[in-house]
């Protein structure tokens, strides 16, 4: 049976500064994907691309219509602003949010360029965005695959730093069950549970964790988020072994803090407005 939403395909960050980031998640370990330009949103990009899941950092290379509402976000710093969805197609997710009373935008189709095996590729998408009134802080929209085999390859999930995936995304919310019912339309009735004083989203794949800012500092303690209200604030990336991936960011003179045996925090300052976290699982 075809499904409007299907779990997590991969998330944006917003950075004011593409260059900058791309040196420092180099250095974090990644294999960063040469740059793609999306002409018709004036947005430039690299990947990071894992197993079934990736990451993308975004800046802003020409202003247009398609990116007002990403250039007024940035002025309060970037960081992780979006979770991209995956779906069986963008217009059955279209009808969906629809009726679920989510007031989507129309599917909008897109591509950007890419080089593989010396020969240029048309990577092609089309999204269905959710407005700001409709946004349980995360900002969600669907990305539908046209052309998946010039998105995931093999030869590109292989990251120095050991990251096979995402593990999840953690929001702060000073109040994270209000944020409940609006999450149920997306995910679906009972996607939703509490968790001591948060909530845990589960989209089908990977969950995002809504906790208060005072829980939030209590699970991630030294690191002073980048934002002073609501914002999605932390990526959970999954490495190979966390001992190896601790060797590499040492080796590579990146800030880190450990508050644990399990978990290594990488703080906004040295990933360009995000908070990282690696595990193993």
């Amino acid at each position: 049976m075809k499904q409007p939403v299907k779990g997590l395909d991969h998330v944006v960050v917003m950075v004011d500064g593409i260059d900058a980031a791309e040196a420092a998640y180099t250095k974090l370990g990644f294999q960063v994907q040469p740059r793609g330009f999306h002409k018709k949103l004036g947005t430039a990009n690299h990947l990071m691309i894992f197993d079934t899941d990736y990451f993308e950092i975004l800046g802003i290379v020409e202003d247009t219509e398609f990116n007002a509402e990403r250039r007024e976000w940035l002025k309060a710093g970037g960081g992780l602003a979006n979770v991209a969805l995956a779906t069986d197609g963008a217009d059955l997710a279209f009808e969906a949010f629809k009726a679920a009373g989510l007031n989507p935008d129309e599917p909008l189709s897109f591509d950007r360029a890419v080089e593989i095996d010396g020969k240029t590729e048309l990577a092609k998408f089309r999204t269905v965005r959710i407005p700001k009134t409709n946004m349980p802080v995360v900002g969600f929209f669907v990305c539908d695959h046209l052309t998946p085999q010039f998105v995931y390859r093999p030869e590109w999930a292989k990251h120095p730093n050991g990251a096979r995936g995402i593990l999840g995304v953690t929001v702060i919310a000073e109040q994270p069950a209000k944020w409940a019912p609006e999450l149920e339309k997306y995910f679906g009735e009972g996607s939703t549970k509490r968790q001591g004083e948060g909530l845990v989203a589960n989209t089908g794949t990977q969950p995002i964790h809504y906790l208060s800012r005072k829980d939030y500092m209590a699970r991630y303690p030294g690191i002073t988020p980048v934002r002073p209200g609501d914002h999605p604030a932390l990526l959970s990336v999954r490495v190979e072994n966390l001992a190896a991936c601790e060797a590499l960011l040492q080796k590579n003179g990146v800030e880190f803090l450990k508050p644990d045996s399990g978990r290594l925090i990488v703080p906004p300052s040295e990933a360009a407005h995000l908070t990282l976290e690696f595990a193993e699982r």
